[in-house]
Protein backbone atom coordinates (compact mmCIF):
# COMPACT_ATOMS: atom_id res chain seq x y z
CA UNK A 1 0.00 0.00 0.00
CA UNK A 2 1.67 3.30 -1.45
CA UNK A 3 0.85 5.88 1.26
CA UNK A 4 1.18 9.66 -0.47
CA UNK A 5 4.54 11.70 0.81
CA UNK A 6 3.29 14.62 3.28
CA UNK A 7 4.82 17.68 1.59
CA UNK A 8 6.96 20.07 4.65
CA UNK A 9 6.16 22.77 2.87
CA UNK A 10 2.33 22.46 2.88
CA UNK A 11 2.59 22.17 6.80
CA UNK A 12 3.41 26.01 7.74
CA UNK A 13 0.67 26.91 4.90
CA UNK A 14 -2.32 25.09 6.62
CA UNK A 15 -1.05 26.04 10.41
CA UNK A 16 -1.22 29.76 8.96
CA UNK A 17 -4.81 29.11 7.08
CA UNK A 18 -6.04 27.41 10.93
CA UNK A 19 -4.93 30.44 12.31
CA UNK A 20 -6.65 32.46 9.92
CA UNK A 21 -9.98 30.42 10.00
CA UNK A 22 -10.08 30.71 13.33
CA UNK A 23 -9.69 34.60 13.60
CA UNK A 24 -12.26 34.77 11.52
CA UNK A 25 -14.98 32.90 13.51
CA UNK A 26 -13.91 34.40 16.84
CA UNK A 27 -16.36 37.15 18.59
CA UNK A 28 -14.11 40.22 18.51
CA UNK A 29 -13.21 39.73 14.79
CA UNK A 30 -17.15 39.87 13.91
CA UNK A 31 -18.23 42.63 16.49
CA UNK A 32 -15.51 44.51 14.56
CA UNK A 33 -16.44 43.64 11.11
CA UNK A 34 -20.34 44.55 12.18
CA UNK A 35 -18.68 48.35 13.48
CA UNK A 36 -16.95 48.82 10.24
CA UNK A 37 -19.47 47.57 8.54
CA UNK A 38 -22.08 49.93 10.39
CA UNK A 39 -19.61 52.92 9.73
CA UNK A 40 -19.56 51.78 6.34
CA UNK A 41 -23.05 52.14 5.77
CA UNK A 42 -23.31 55.25 7.62
CA UNK A 43 -20.31 56.95 5.56
CA UNK A 44 -22.07 56.00 2.41
CA UNK A 45 -25.71 57.01 3.63
CA UNK A 46 -23.88 59.88 4.52
CA UNK A 47 -21.84 60.84 1.58
CA UNK A 48 -24.69 59.40 -1.00
CA UNK A 49 -26.95 62.47 0.67
CA UNK A 50 -23.99 64.95 0.98
CA UNK A 51 -23.57 64.47 -3.04
CA UNK A 52 -27.03 64.72 -3.81
CA UNK A 53 -27.77 68.34 -1.99
CA UNK A 54 -24.17 69.25 -3.13
CA UNK A 55 -25.04 68.58 -6.56
CA UNK A 56 -28.12 69.98 -6.13
CA UNK A 57 -27.45 73.08 -5.13
CA UNK A 58 -24.15 73.49 -7.23
CA UNK A 59 -27.05 72.89 -10.45
CA UNK A 60 -28.97 75.67 -8.76
CA UNK A 61 -26.19 77.95 -8.42
CA UNK A 62 -25.28 77.39 -12.14
CA UNK A 63 -29.14 77.57 -12.99
CA UNK A 64 -29.64 80.87 -11.32
CA UNK A 65 -26.23 82.18 -12.90
CA UNK A 66 -26.49 81.26 -16.33
CA UNK A 67 -30.27 82.77 -16.03
CA UNK A 68 -28.72 85.77 -14.97
CA UNK A 69 -26.83 86.15 -17.86
CA UNK A 70 -29.68 85.05 -20.31
CA UNK A 71 -31.75 87.94 -18.76
CA UNK A 72 -28.63 90.25 -18.60
CA UNK A 73 -28.35 89.24 -22.90
CA UNK A 74 -31.86 89.74 -23.18
CA UNK A 75 -32.19 93.04 -21.46
CA UNK A 76 -28.99 94.41 -23.80
CA UNK A 77 -30.49 92.94 -26.62
CA UNK A 78 -33.57 94.55 -26.65
CA UNK A 79 -32.87 97.43 -28.28
CA UNK A 80 -31.23 96.07 -31.02
CA UNK A 81 -34.26 93.71 -31.51
CA UNK A 82 -36.78 96.71 -31.73
CA UNK A 83 -34.48 98.19 -34.24
CA UNK A 84 -35.37 95.41 -36.89
CA UNK A 85 -33.37 92.67 -38.55
CA UNK A 86 -30.70 95.27 -39.78
CA UNK A 87 -26.78 94.95 -40.49
CA UNK A 88 -26.18 96.87 -36.96
CA UNK A 89 -28.51 95.35 -35.13
CA UNK A 90 -27.04 92.06 -36.13
CA UNK A 91 -23.81 93.27 -35.81
CA UNK A 92 -24.30 94.47 -31.87
CA UNK A 93 -25.65 91.16 -31.36
CA UNK A 94 -22.66 89.09 -32.69
CA UNK A 95 -20.55 91.54 -30.50
CA UNK A 96 -22.42 90.84 -27.22
CA UNK A 97 -22.68 86.95 -27.59
CA UNK A 98 -19.27 86.93 -28.55
CA UNK A 99 -18.43 88.91 -25.59
CA UNK A 100 -20.38 86.82 -23.61
CA UNK A 101 -18.51 83.93 -24.75
CA UNK A 102 -14.97 85.23 -23.91
CA UNK A 103 -16.22 86.62 -20.54
CA UNK A 104 -17.73 83.10 -18.73
CA UNK A 105 -18.30 79.55 -18.64
CA UNK A 106 -20.89 79.81 -22.07
CA UNK A 107 -20.45 77.93 -24.85
CA UNK A 108 -22.97 78.84 -27.05
CA UNK A 109 -25.03 82.07 -27.99
CA UNK A 110 -28.32 82.83 -29.80
CA UNK A 111 -30.36 85.65 -30.58
CA UNK A 112 -33.40 84.78 -32.17
CA UNK A 113 -36.41 86.66 -33.73
CA UNK A 114 -40.29 85.51 -33.19
CA UNK A 115 -39.86 83.67 -36.15
CA UNK A 116 -37.38 81.32 -34.82
CA UNK A 117 -34.94 83.00 -37.26
CA UNK A 118 -31.27 82.89 -35.75
CA UNK A 119 -30.13 86.93 -35.94
CA UNK A 120 -26.72 86.56 -34.37
CA UNK A 121 -24.89 83.59 -32.40
CA UNK A 122 -21.40 82.34 -31.08
CA UNK A 123 -20.19 79.25 -30.35
CA UNK A 124 -17.14 78.39 -28.73
CA UNK A 125 -14.65 76.44 -30.52
CA UNK A 126 -15.17 72.38 -30.47
CA UNK A 127 -17.47 72.54 -27.44
CA UNK A 128 -20.74 71.53 -28.83
CA UNK A 129 -21.61 67.96 -30.19
CA UNK A 130 -22.88 67.64 -33.55
CA UNK A 131 -26.41 66.29 -32.22
CA UNK A 132 -27.65 69.96 -30.89
CA UNK A 133 -28.03 71.52 -33.76
CA UNK A 134 -30.76 70.93 -36.07
CA UNK A 135 -29.06 72.75 -39.30
CA UNK A 136 -25.40 73.67 -39.86
CA UNK A 137 -24.85 76.87 -37.47
CA UNK A 138 -28.83 76.46 -35.84
CA UNK A 139 -29.80 75.09 -32.74
CA UNK A 140 -32.56 73.19 -31.93
CA UNK A 141 -35.39 75.15 -30.32
CA UNK A 142 -36.40 74.05 -27.08
CA UNK A 143 -40.17 75.31 -26.10
CA UNK A 144 -42.36 77.83 -27.45
CA UNK A 145 -41.52 81.68 -27.35
CA UNK A 146 -42.28 83.27 -24.41
CA UNK A 147 -41.60 80.95 -21.08
CA UNK A 148 -37.84 80.80 -19.99
CA UNK A 149 -36.73 77.33 -20.77
CA UNK A 150 -34.14 75.53 -18.67
CA UNK A 151 -32.92 72.05 -20.55
CA UNK A 152 -29.97 69.58 -19.29
CA UNK A 153 -28.09 68.45 -22.45
CA UNK A 154 -25.65 65.68 -22.59
CA UNK A 155 -22.57 65.89 -24.77
CA UNK A 156 -19.54 63.36 -25.24
CA UNK A 157 -18.27 63.23 -21.29
CA UNK A 158 -19.84 66.48 -20.39
CA UNK A 159 -23.21 67.91 -19.62
CA UNK A 160 -25.20 71.42 -20.63
CA UNK A 161 -27.40 73.84 -19.65
CA UNK A 162 -29.64 75.05 -22.32
CA UNK A 163 -31.29 78.41 -21.42
CA UNK A 164 -33.86 80.38 -23.14
CA UNK A 165 -35.03 83.56 -22.15
CA UNK A 166 -37.59 85.84 -24.01
CA UNK A 167 -36.59 89.23 -25.12
CA UNK A 168 -39.39 91.50 -24.32
CA UNK A 169 -40.11 94.81 -25.48
CA UNK A 170 -41.50 98.10 -23.50
CA UNK A 171 -44.25 97.24 -21.55
CA UNK A 172 -47.28 98.53 -20.86
CA UNK A 173 -49.74 98.34 -17.59
CA UNK A 174 -53.19 98.08 -18.09
CA UNK A 175 -55.21 97.11 -14.89
CA UNK A 176 -52.54 96.42 -12.31
CA UNK A 177 -50.84 93.82 -15.21
CA UNK A 178 -47.56 94.79 -17.57
CA UNK A 179 -47.70 93.21 -20.59
CA UNK A 180 -45.33 93.56 -23.10
CA UNK A 181 -44.60 92.54 -26.75
CA UNK A 182 -42.04 89.71 -27.98
CA UNK A 183 -39.32 90.75 -29.45
CA UNK A 184 -37.32 87.13 -29.61
CA UNK A 185 -35.12 85.15 -27.44
CA UNK A 186 -31.41 84.63 -26.15
CA UNK A 187 -30.79 81.05 -26.43
CA UNK A 188 -27.68 80.53 -23.95
CA UNK A 189 -25.70 77.18 -23.35
CA UNK A 190 -23.60 76.66 -20.33
CA UNK A 191 -21.02 73.93 -19.68
CA UNK A 192 -21.09 72.62 -16.52
CA UNK A 193 -18.01 71.60 -15.85
CA UNK A 194 -17.10 73.66 -13.09
CA UNK A 195 -19.65 72.63 -11.30
CA UNK A 196 -18.69 69.04 -12.06
CA UNK A 197 -15.36 69.78 -10.87
CA UNK A 198 -16.48 71.08 -7.86
CA UNK A 199 -18.13 68.50 -7.31
CA UNK A 200 -15.52 65.76 -7.98
CA UNK A 201 -13.47 68.31 -5.74
CA UNK A 202 -15.98 67.65 -3.19
CA UNK A 203 -16.32 63.93 -3.65
CA UNK A 204 -12.18 63.17 -3.61
CA UNK A 205 -12.85 65.07 -0.07
CA UNK A 206 -15.21 62.97 1.24
CA UNK A 207 -13.56 59.95 -0.28
CA UNK A 208 -10.11 60.86 1.98
CA UNK A 209 -12.57 61.65 4.84
CA UNK A 210 -13.91 58.29 4.55
CA UNK A 211 -10.76 56.83 4.15
CA UNK A 212 -9.14 58.64 7.76
CA UNK A 213 -12.31 57.52 9.49
CA UNK A 214 -11.87 53.89 8.56
CA UNK A 215 -8.65 53.96 9.22
CA UNK A 216 -9.26 55.24 12.76
CA UNK A 217 -12.56 53.45 13.39
CA UNK A 218 -10.75 49.83 12.26
CA UNK A 219 -8.08 49.70 15.03
CA UNK A 220 -10.66 51.42 17.47
CA UNK A 221 -13.32 48.81 16.84
CA UNK A 222 -10.85 46.00 17.67
CA UNK A 223 -9.59 48.04 21.09
CA UNK A 224 -13.32 48.70 21.98
CA UNK A 225 -14.28 45.31 21.05
CA UNK A 226 -11.26 43.57 22.89
CA UNK A 227 -12.65 45.29 25.83
CA UNK A 228 -15.77 43.72 25.47
CA UNK A 229 -14.66 40.38 24.72
CA UNK A 230 -11.32 39.94 27.02
CA UNK A 231 -13.91 38.99 29.76
CA UNK A 232 -15.73 36.70 27.82
CA UNK A 233 -12.47 35.39 26.93
CA UNK A 234 -11.15 35.13 30.62
CA UNK A 235 -14.62 33.36 31.30
CA UNK A 236 -13.88 30.72 28.57
CA UNK A 237 -10.36 29.92 30.44
CA UNK A 238 -11.35 29.80 33.54
CA UNK A 239 -14.19 27.44 32.38
CA UNK A 240 -11.54 24.90 30.57
CA UNK A 241 -9.79 25.50 33.59
CA UNK A 242 -12.51 24.67 35.83
CA UNK A 243 -13.60 21.23 33.46
CA UNK A 244 -9.84 20.27 33.54
CA UNK A 245 -10.36 20.25 37.47
CA UNK A 246 -8.36 23.29 38.30
CA UNK A 247 -11.09 23.80 41.08
CA UNK A 248 -9.26 27.31 42.23
CA UNK A 249 -9.95 29.15 38.60
CA UNK A 250 -12.22 32.41 38.94
CA UNK A 251 -13.35 35.06 36.62
CA UNK A 252 -11.76 39.13 37.98
CA UNK A 253 -15.14 41.12 38.42
CA UNK A 254 -13.56 44.18 36.84
CA UNK A 255 -17.27 45.73 36.30
CA UNK A 256 -20.93 45.58 37.24
CA UNK A 257 -22.41 45.54 33.78
CA UNK A 258 -24.02 42.39 32.59
CA UNK A 259 -20.29 40.79 31.66
CA UNK A 260 -19.31 41.33 35.29
CA UNK A 261 -22.65 39.39 36.58
CA UNK A 262 -21.66 36.53 34.48
CA UNK A 263 -18.78 36.46 36.24
CA UNK A 264 -20.08 36.72 39.55
CA UNK A 265 -22.44 34.04 38.67
CA UNK A 266 -19.08 31.91 37.24
CA UNK A 267 -17.28 32.46 40.23
CA UNK A 268 -20.74 31.55 42.76
CA UNK A 269 -20.76 28.36 40.16
CA UNK A 270 -16.89 27.28 40.37
CA UNK A 271 -17.10 28.09 44.67
CA UNK A 272 -20.32 25.41 45.01
CA UNK A 273 -18.54 23.09 41.87
CA UNK A 274 -15.98 23.32 43.86
CA UNK A 275 -17.09 22.38 47.82
CA UNK A 276 -19.20 19.66 46.37
CA UNK A 277 -16.11 17.78 44.97
CA UNK A 278 -14.49 18.75 48.11
CA UNK A 279 -17.25 16.89 49.61
CA UNK A 280 -17.28 14.16 47.00
CA UNK A 281 -13.32 13.61 47.42
CA UNK A 282 -13.96 13.30 51.13
CA UNK A 283 -16.86 11.22 50.75
CA UNK A 284 -14.42 9.09 48.38
CA UNK A 285 -11.95 8.81 50.78
CA UNK A 286 -14.10 7.80 53.76
CA UNK A 287 -15.69 5.04 51.27
CA UNK A 288 -12.53 3.46 50.30
CA UNK A 289 -11.57 4.10 53.92
CA UNK A 290 -14.48 1.99 55.02
CA UNK A 291 -13.78 -0.69 52.12
CA UNK A 292 -10.33 -1.28 52.84
CA UNK A 293 -11.51 -1.83 56.40
CA UNK A 294 -13.97 -3.98 55.91
CA UNK A 295 -12.27 -5.77 53.28
CA UNK A 296 -9.25 -6.44 55.62
CA UNK A 297 -12.12 -7.14 58.32
CA UNK A 298 -13.80 -9.83 55.72
CA UNK A 299 -9.92 -10.58 54.27
CA UNK A 300 -9.34 -11.42 58.68
CA UNK A 301 -12.98 -13.81 58.71
CA UNK A 302 -11.86 -15.68 55.55
CA UNK A 303 -8.19 -16.51 56.89
CA UNK A 304 -9.87 -16.92 60.52
CA UNK A 305 -11.36 -20.45 62.45
CA UNK A 306 -14.58 -19.27 63.14
CA UNK A 307 -14.62 -21.29 66.54
CA UNK A 308 -10.56 -20.81 68.20
CA UNK A 309 -9.82 -17.69 66.53
CA UNK A 310 -6.73 -18.96 64.90
CA UNK A 311 -6.07 -18.79 61.38
CA UNK A 312 -6.97 -21.26 58.84
CA UNK A 313 -5.81 -23.88 56.68
CA UNK A 314 -6.15 -22.41 53.64
CA UNK A 315 -4.04 -18.97 55.45
CA UNK A 316 -1.69 -21.29 56.99
CA UNK A 317 -0.92 -22.81 53.24
CA UNK A 318 0.22 -19.11 51.96
CA UNK A 319 1.71 -18.42 54.99
CA UNK A 320 4.18 -21.70 54.66
CA UNK A 321 4.60 -21.21 51.25
CA UNK A 322 6.18 -17.56 52.35
CA UNK A 323 7.91 -18.81 55.39
CA UNK A 324 9.75 -21.80 53.44
CA UNK A 325 11.17 -19.99 50.71
CA UNK A 326 12.52 -17.60 53.00
CA UNK A 327 14.02 -20.17 55.25
CA UNK A 328 15.89 -21.52 51.96
CA UNK A 329 16.65 -17.88 50.89
CA UNK A 330 18.77 -17.27 54.05
CA UNK A 331 19.66 -20.69 55.08
CA UNK A 332 17.69 -19.94 58.13
CA UNK A 333 15.57 -22.74 60.10
CA UNK A 334 12.08 -23.23 59.91
CA UNK A 335 10.12 -25.61 62.12
CA UNK A 336 6.61 -26.88 62.52
CA UNK A 337 4.85 -28.33 65.55
CA UNK A 338 1.42 -30.55 65.16
CA UNK A 339 -1.15 -30.86 67.85
CA UNK A 340 -3.66 -33.23 68.18
CA UNK A 341 -6.30 -33.08 71.19
CA UNK A 342 -5.95 -36.88 72.85
CA UNK A 343 -9.49 -39.06 72.89
CA UNK A 344 -11.27 -36.07 70.98
CA UNK A 345 -14.20 -38.39 70.02
CA UNK A 346 -14.46 -40.13 73.27
CA UNK A 347 -14.63 -36.35 74.76
CA UNK A 348 -17.60 -35.18 72.13
CA UNK A 349 -19.67 -38.78 73.22
CA UNK A 350 -19.15 -39.31 77.28
CA UNK A 351 -19.26 -35.06 77.64
CA UNK A 352 -20.98 -33.73 74.48
CA UNK A 353 -19.41 -31.25 71.63
CA UNK A 354 -20.14 -28.34 73.46
CA UNK A 355 -17.42 -29.24 75.58
CA UNK A 356 -15.54 -30.85 72.86
CA UNK A 357 -15.54 -27.47 71.30
CA UNK A 358 -14.67 -25.90 74.92
CA UNK A 359 -11.60 -28.28 74.89
CA UNK A 360 -10.53 -26.76 71.41
CA UNK A 361 -11.02 -23.24 72.47
CA UNK A 362 -8.67 -23.98 75.41
CA UNK A 363 -6.33 -25.82 73.45
CA UNK A 364 -6.10 -22.30 71.19
CA UNK A 365 -5.86 -19.91 74.10
CA UNK A 366 -2.97 -21.71 75.25
CA UNK A 367 -1.35 -21.52 71.91
CA UNK A 368 -2.05 -18.51 71.72
CA UNK A 369 -0.66 -16.94 75.24
CA UNK A 370 2.78 -18.89 74.10
CA UNK A 371 3.44 -17.25 70.21
CA UNK A 372 5.86 -14.94 69.63
CA UNK A 373 4.72 -12.13 66.83
CA UNK A 374 6.41 -13.92 64.26
CA UNK A 375 4.96 -17.28 64.60
CA UNK A 376 1.74 -18.47 63.07
CA UNK A 377 -1.12 -21.23 64.14
CA UNK A 378 -3.39 -22.70 62.60
CA UNK A 379 -6.32 -24.80 63.24
CA UNK A 380 -5.43 -27.62 60.69
CA UNK A 381 -8.36 -29.84 61.09
CA UNK A 382 -10.92 -31.20 63.42
CA UNK A 383 -9.26 -32.01 66.83
CA UNK A 384 -5.39 -30.90 65.22
CA UNK A 385 -3.94 -27.64 65.03
CA UNK A 386 -0.41 -26.53 63.54
CA UNK A 387 1.97 -23.76 64.37
CA UNK A 388 4.91 -22.50 62.05
CA UNK A 389 8.04 -21.54 64.30
CA UNK A 390 10.59 -19.10 61.98
CA UNK A 391 14.12 -18.75 62.40
CA UNK A 392 13.47 -21.95 65.47
CA UNK A 393 15.37 -25.31 65.56
CA UNK A 394 13.19 -27.71 66.50
CA UNK A 395 15.19 -28.60 70.23
CA UNK A 396 13.78 -24.70 70.77
CA UNK A 397 10.90 -25.56 69.70
CA UNK A 398 10.52 -28.55 71.95
CA UNK A 399 10.14 -25.63 75.21
CA UNK A 400 7.14 -24.03 73.65
CA UNK A 401 5.49 -27.33 72.81
CA UNK A 402 5.86 -27.77 76.64
CA UNK A 403 4.38 -24.90 77.91
CA UNK A 404 1.37 -24.57 75.63
CA UNK A 405 0.69 -28.93 76.68
CA UNK A 406 0.96 -27.73 80.67
CA UNK A 407 -0.88 -24.47 80.20
CA UNK A 408 -4.12 -26.58 78.41
CA UNK A 409 -3.80 -29.39 80.63
CA UNK A 410 -3.82 -27.37 83.98
CA UNK A 411 -6.77 -25.16 82.48
CA UNK A 412 -8.64 -28.46 81.33
CA UNK A 413 -8.54 -29.54 84.51
CA UNK A 414 -9.30 -26.85 86.57
CA UNK A 415 -12.76 -26.82 84.53
CA UNK A 416 -13.18 -29.90 83.80
CA UNK A 417 -11.57 -31.94 86.31
CA UNK A 418 -12.86 -35.04 84.99
CA UNK A 419 -12.10 -34.77 81.49
CA UNK A 420 -9.15 -37.05 79.88
CA UNK A 421 -7.24 -33.92 78.76
CA UNK A 422 -3.68 -34.79 76.70
CA UNK A 423 -2.18 -33.86 73.78
CA UNK A 424 0.51 -35.55 71.34
CA UNK A 425 3.06 -33.57 69.68
CA UNK A 426 4.60 -33.77 66.13
CA UNK A 427 8.10 -31.68 65.68
CA UNK A 428 9.62 -31.27 62.30
CA UNK A 429 12.64 -28.75 61.31
CA UNK A 430 13.64 -27.83 57.86
CA UNK A 431 17.41 -28.33 58.63
CA UNK A 432 16.87 -31.24 60.64
CA UNK A 433 14.58 -32.76 57.87
CA UNK A 434 16.20 -31.40 55.04
CA UNK A 435 12.32 -31.23 53.56
CA UNK A 436 12.34 -30.26 49.87
CA UNK A 437 9.28 -28.48 49.75
CA UNK A 438 6.74 -26.50 52.48
CA UNK A 439 4.78 -29.78 52.03
CA UNK A 440 7.25 -32.40 52.61
CA UNK A 441 7.91 -30.12 56.17
CA UNK A 442 4.35 -30.26 57.24
CA UNK A 443 3.82 -34.21 56.06
CA UNK A 444 7.16 -34.57 58.34
CA UNK A 445 5.62 -33.39 61.15
CA UNK A 446 2.41 -35.22 61.06
CA UNK A 447 4.33 -38.20 60.37
CA UNK A 448 6.13 -37.35 63.66
CA UNK A 449 2.35 -36.79 65.50
CA UNK A 450 1.01 -39.86 64.19
CA UNK A 451 3.64 -41.80 65.69
CA UNK A 452 3.29 -40.05 68.88
CA UNK A 453 -0.29 -41.10 68.66
CA UNK A 454 0.84 -44.81 68.00
CA UNK A 455 3.29 -44.91 70.91
CA UNK A 456 0.51 -44.52 73.25
CA UNK A 457 -0.48 -40.50 73.00
CA UNK A 458 0.09 -37.74 75.57
CA UNK A 459 3.65 -37.55 74.21
CA UNK A 460 5.92 -35.54 72.20
CA UNK A 461 7.62 -37.21 68.69
CA UNK A 462 10.74 -35.47 66.41
CA UNK A 463 10.62 -36.07 62.92
CA UNK A 464 14.08 -38.10 62.09
CA UNK A 465 17.36 -36.25 61.43
CA UNK A 466 19.18 -37.12 57.96
CA UNK A 467 22.46 -38.68 58.32
CA UNK A 468 24.57 -35.57 58.05
CA UNK A 469 22.21 -33.41 60.44
CA UNK A 470 24.54 -31.35 63.13
CA UNK A 471 22.56 -29.46 65.44
CA UNK A 472 22.59 -26.10 66.14
CA UNK A 473 25.75 -24.31 68.26
CA UNK A 474 23.51 -22.08 70.10
CA UNK A 475 19.35 -22.82 70.05
CA UNK A 476 17.07 -20.06 69.53
CA UNK A 477 15.84 -19.76 73.58
CA UNK A 478 11.35 -19.91 73.68
CA UNK A 479 11.13 -19.44 77.26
Amino acid sequence: MNVPAVNPARQPRRKVTALVVSAFQTLQFKASLMVVALCLGLIAFYMGTSLKIISAALLRNEIELSQQKAEHLAIAAAPCLAEGNTPRARAALEEAARRMIRASGTVYVAFIDPDGVTLASSLAPNELPSHLFSAPGELSLPAAVGDTTTMRRQGKNKSYLDIFQPIMGPSSSTNGQRSGRVLGGVRLVTDLFQAKAQVTAITERLYTFTAVILALVIPLSLLATHRIVAPLYELARAARALANGVMDARVPVRSRNEIGQLAQSFNMMASRVTQSQMELLQLAAELDARVQERTRELQELASRDALTGLYNRRYFGEVMAREFAAAERYQSDLTCLMFDLDHFKKINDRFGHSVGDDALILLADAIRAQLRSSDIAARFGGDEFILLLPRTSAHAARSLADRVQKQFIDAAREKYPDLPAGLSIGIASLRRTRSASAEALVNQADLALYEAKANGRGRMVEAPAVPDYKPPEHAMNLS
